[in-house]
């Protein structure tokens, strides 16, 4: 018999049409339905995914046949195709018959065992009988066109296939797959993501995630739709990007290594050896914390709306409890560590799965939460298959969210993690919203059975700066409740009967910790200067793009010194307004207060694009229309920044950067630029910090070149080291086969750094330095030789760079300087720079 797949825009009208079929035909024919889309905020629209299923779920040796309502159903449907298996897709018509008439008729035909060919017919033919009926009424009608399938997309409607290669060092993990998910959910489109024969729905994280696509795989995207092009625009961009995720926050040791790592401990004496996490030393009684829920049992029901209601509200308020801690994470973590609820919450609203939980309730009859429990252990089961240890780990996000919904549908609250006394944490494995809600004051360490180095609950765990040791193994959760242990974060070592002489060790190494860590926090808030008799203190700030301020003030930063404004336009439609714009930049400013904020004006170009400006490939983008070139060619947005800027600088100590400038001509035009805004502004009579400072970004040969004129014209230096050493070494840092070359620590880099301190010091204004080099502490004592005044880094990176500081006099950093210069290779650089650090600690 052929099989029959109805294809709408609407879920219920493709149910209903199917409804109709089997009531003429007695349930006597195979039909399956692709209707909408799993979003529910915009439920309509065809997903080819879902027509693929549709087609093998009623596919036989007769064929089938597949009738579409209209528009974008029709480019799904052929999409479909491409994805079955060619010996299939060859069995399966397309049939341009209108949908209700012709699902009908065609039911009817393929009931009685007609073939292919007559069932199509039977289906194009359907409206003849209205139209002859109609035709009596009505005399003027038109006749009737023979209908067909267009040849080609109907306009705006463009069909798109692009391939992508996956940067991101830990793969398309979750965060990373969530960024792709929540762009690809901005535009009218279908798309579909494929990794070899794995086909993926782009609005699923699930489906993204366990694509299984790994550093330096290749993802093909195809889009069709009215927005296919701008969107597949963006996802190239993000791509290219890392989906706005940086290296340093995903640098974990593998599971694999760290295992390996433990298995080398094994012989030290009376200790249990595990995975570290998170350093540092505890002695403390032991306290299991044990996650348990009822079981869920499965029940029959007839009420299948009532129960899909019931999941929604569930699933709505799970939602708004991620909110609450995704804001807890904030405040505590810093907004990159908070993102990992962002993800949480994408797997929450995943279509993929809801409509997996919703097909069981209707097919199965059965109750929402053993339907939803069943939903998430299957696709839990998927991701544990995976062969990225840092994707498997991701299974344990997706039950901690399933968890969550759970109990809203049970009626139950989830367990607390409150211990009676000050103790050391015992689970099995611990979710990342069990593991936020924990604090150093009374969890002195975790130890978990399961779980790994890369997981998000060993993040967060590291972030709150609490011992932990996971992989320890499920004989742990037999421990005796209360009993006084020791462990050694660092390495990975618990001692579950130390003797007395143990314990007063490891008690004494836990004070000596702990007076370290307190000393470091309190020097990280400490100006850095260095020794000798005449000393120099050193500006440490940090690089930011997002509202985590709180973080880089914990760590001792003293300002910003790079506030890049691009996070602000990529991953959007439109240009952010002006408005949206001075609430950003005066957010800021307040928590910095009198600190300095150095803001940059918009480094849009090469790897940096955005579809809404219709920004034109370039055969070479990092030598093309990019920083300060892009602002001067998109003179409103230009003005409309910097008009935000200045609203935003009364009362603050904000700073404005100009990127990528080349020449002294450039300069003078930019800064032509901002002061037609300020006469603006003057005579609206709105107030601006007029004696604002004005500085540019050294990141070409030829602006040091030409250092010395510059130097006249602006009010301070800051080095962009990055972009700087490719320009320099004529190597992409992105081109693998190049990338040796790009190396900070070269001579000629460290020579250009001198020579643009030079003509700063000369001209009497200030340099800094904003690039990885500035991050290196072994670096920091020939930048300040080399006559840095500021060093702007990431957050982390500071205490260590303010200790290198601390420990090196101006006598022996101008000499290091004047050494390194004489040098020939970076790696001598790094060499002499290591041999020296060696030798002051000696």
């Amino acid at each position: 018999m052929v099989g029959l797949v109805f294809v709408s825009h609407s879920a219920k009208l493709a149910e209903g049409v199917k409804e109709i079929a089997e009531q003429m035909t007695q349930g006597k024919c195979m039909i399956a339905v692709a209707g909408g889309i799993d979003d529910p905020q915009n439920p309509f629209g065809t997903d080819p995914i879902k027509v693929k299923a549709a087609i093998e779920s009623v596919y036989g040796k007769n064929g089938v046949l597949v009738i579409m309502d209209l528009g974008s159903a029709l480019l799904s449907a052929e999409m479909a195709l491409e994805f079955l298996d060619p010996e299939q897709a060859q069995n399966v018509k397309l049939c341009a018959a209108p949908l209700v008439e012709g699902a009908v008729a065609a039911a009817v035909q393929a009931s009685i065992g007609a073939n292919i060919a007559d069932v199509m017919n039977e289906a194009l033919n359907a409206l003849r009988v209205k139209s002859e009926q109609l035709a009596q009424v009505n005399t003027m009608a038109p006749p009737l066109a023979p209908s067909r399938s267009p040849a080609v997309p109907l306009p705006g409607q463009e069909k798109i296939k692009l391939t992508l290669t996956i940067l991101n060092r830990n793969g398309l993990h979750a965060r990373p797959a969530a960024n792709f998910v929540k762009a690809a959910g901005l535009f009218q489109a279908n798309i579909t993501v494929a990794k070899g024969t794995k086909i993926a729905n782009a609005k699923s994280i699930n489906q993204m995630t366990l694509l299984d696509a790994g550093q330096g795989d290749q993802i093909e995207v195809r889009a069709s739709g009215p927005q296919a092009r701008q969107a597949t625009e963006l996802l190239k961009v993000l791509a290219e990007n890392k989906f706005n995720e940086k290296d340093e926050e995903t640098a974990f040791v593998t599971l694999e290594k760290a295992a390996g790592l433990a298995d080398t401990r094994e012989n030290v004496q009376g200790a249990i050896a595990g995975i570290p996490v998170s350093a540092g030393i505890a002695v403390g009684p032991v306290a299991h914390y044990h996650s348990r829920f009822p079981e869920i049992k499965t029940r029959q029901i007839q009420d299948t709306q009532s129960e899909i209601n019931k999941l929604q509200a569930a699933v709505s308020k799970a939602g708004k409890d991620l909110e609450q801690l995704r804001n807890q994470a904030a405040q505590k973590l810093g907004a990159i560590k908070a993102a990992i609820f962002d993800a949480q919450k994408m797997f929450l609203n995943d279509p993929a799965l809801l409509d997996a939980v919703q097909d069981a309730i209707l097919t199965q009859q059965c109750n929402a939460e053993s339907a939803w429990q069943k939903s998430i252990d299957a696709m839990a089961k998927e991701y544990r298959k995976l062969t990225d240890p840092y994707l498997r780990e991701q299974a344990v996000d997706l039950i901690d969210v399933g968890r969550r919904v759970l109990v809203h549908l049970i009626g139950r609250r989830l367990p607390t993690l409150e211990l009676a006394q000050p103790a050391i944490l015992f689970a099995k494995e611990l979710t990342p919203s069990d593991t936020v809600q924990l604090s150093p004051d009374n969890v002195l360490a975790i130890c978990t059975a399961l779980g790994g180095q890369t997981s998000h609950s060993a993040i967060v765990a590291k972030a709150l700066g609490i011992p932990t040791i996971v992989g320890l193994g499920e004989d742990i959760l037999t421990w005796t409740e209360n009993d006084i242990i020791a462990l050694d974060g660092t390495q990975g070592l618990v001692w579950p009967h130390p003797t007395q002489s143990q314990l007063t060790e490891c008690q004494t190494r836990r004070e000596r910790w702990q007076t370290q860590q307190q000393q470091a926090k309190a020097l990280a808030q400490t100006p850095a200067s260095t020794m000798g008799r005449n000393p120099k203190t050193i500006k440490v700030v940090a690089n930011s793009d997002a509202h985590d301020t709180k973080t880089i003030l914990d760590y001792g930063a003293e300002g910003v010194g790079l506030f890049r404004t691009e996070f602000l336009f990529l991953g959007r439609l439109q240009a952010p307004c002006e408005k949206e714009q001075l609430q950003t930049y005066t957010q800021m400013a307040n928590i910095m207060q009198t600190r300095p904020l150095v803001i940059r004006t918009l480094d849009l170009g090469a790897d940096k694009t955005v579809p809404y400006l219709n920004m034109a490939p370039e055969n070479n983008p990092f030598l093309g229309l990019r920083g300060i070139r892009f602002c001067l060619a998109h003179i409103e947005i230009f003005k409309t920044q910097l008009r935000a800027i200045l609203k935003a600088s009364p009362g603050h100590n904000i700073k404005i950067m100009f990127p990528m400038i080349s020449t002294p001509e450039e300069f003078c035009e930019a800064k032509a630029v901002l002061n037609e805004v300020k006469q603006e502004l003057k005579s609206a009579g709105i107030p601006f910090d007029e004696n604002m400072e004005v500085g540019l970004m050294i990141e070409v040969p030829s602006a040091v070149a030409v250092a010395d004129q510059l130097a006249g014209r602006a009010d301070f230096f800051s080095i962009g080291s990055n972009d700087l050493t490719q320009y320099i070494m004529g190597a992409d840092r992105g081109n693998r086969k190049v990338n040796h070359l790009v190396n900070a620590l070269n001579p000629a880099v460290l020579r250009m750094v001198a020579q643009t301190a030079r003509a700063a010091r000369k001209a009497g204004i200030w340099v800094g330095m904003c690039g990885e080099l500035a991050a290196n502490p072994l670096a920091a004592p020939v930048l300040i030789g080399l006559g840095l005044d500021e060093l702007s880094m990431n957050a982390p990176n500071i205490p260590d760079v303010k200790n290198a500081i601390r420990h090196c006099t101006m006598h022996h950093a101008k000499k290091m300087a004047q050494t390194v210069l004489t040098l020939e290779t970076a790696k001598q650089v790094e060499a002499y720079l290591k041999l020296n650090k060696e030798k002051s600690v000696k």
